[in-house]
């Protein structure tokens, strides 16, 4: 499930109820400034989560931790791409590095329009 709020010049973009190998949009003209995760299960995402401009790509986030119940900020030093196209929307891939047992994922991409 995915959502999007809008205010002055940001957007944030929530996904629910993550359990496998999804996409989110990033749109045209918009920076990724932070990433939130929160874990509604007592299991880890096995490996963390990689996040890439492709399929199984990883230059967005590498492998970020995700454990049992978790609630967290990637790192700034983890989000290692946030600046896209300023006219074409960008897709981002989010996978579990090795699985995702069981794990239940909200995610919320908070975006600024540049």
């Amino acid at each position: 499930t995915s959502a999007t709020h809008a205010r002055a010049g940001k957007q944030l973009l929530k996904l629910t109820d993550l359990t496998a190998n999804t996409t989110v949009v990033i749109p045209a003209n918009h920076a990724l400034c932070d990433i939130y995760i929160v874990n509604t299960t007592a299991n880890a995402v096995t490996g963390g989560i990689r996040i890439g401009t492709t399929d199984g790509g990883v230059d967005v986030v590498i492998a970020q931790a995700v454990g049992a119940s978790a609630l967290l900020k990637v790192f700034d030093a983890a989000l290692l791409k946030n600046l896209f196209s300023i006219s074409a929307d960008q897709t981002l891939y989010i996978q579990a590095v090795v699985l995702w047992n069981s794990a239940n994922l909200t995610m919320l991409f908070d975006l600024e329009e540049i």
